[in-house]
């Protein structure tokens, strides 16, 4: 009787137990990808940013989250004239500026 309950027991505690999912990294977009290309290999941007500068350069920022077991990651693009220049929160930062007009 006693080995009956200690087998239930390990089996109902290996029941709760879980594998991790394992996580696909983000690849890496390749400078001067084009919109299309960008959307082809990682779908469609989650949001998208659209501004311009004031030498009147179009800068657009596809946002694409990456979710991870217990957490999320936004890892943005940037796009000039639809092709990529770089991407990265650093990237973002450096290149937006609250000067820029938002249009999207």
């Amino acid at each position: 009787m006693t080995k009956i309950l200690i087998v239930g027991l390990c089996l109902s505690l290996f029941g709760c137990a879980s594998i991790p999912k394992p996580v696909k990294p983000f690849d890496q977009p390749r400078y001067g990808m084009t919109k299309q290309q960008l959307v082809d290999m990682f779908g469609e941007p989650d949001s998208i940013e659209i501004y311009q500068k004031s030498d009147k350069t179009r800068i657009e920022f596809d946002t694409y989250v990456r979710i991870y077991q217990s957490s999320q990651e936004k890892v943005p693009v940037c796009l000039v004239n639809k092709r990529v220049v770089g991407w990265g929160k650093s990237f973002y930062e450096d290149h937006f500026s609250t000067d820029d007009i938002k249009i999207k």
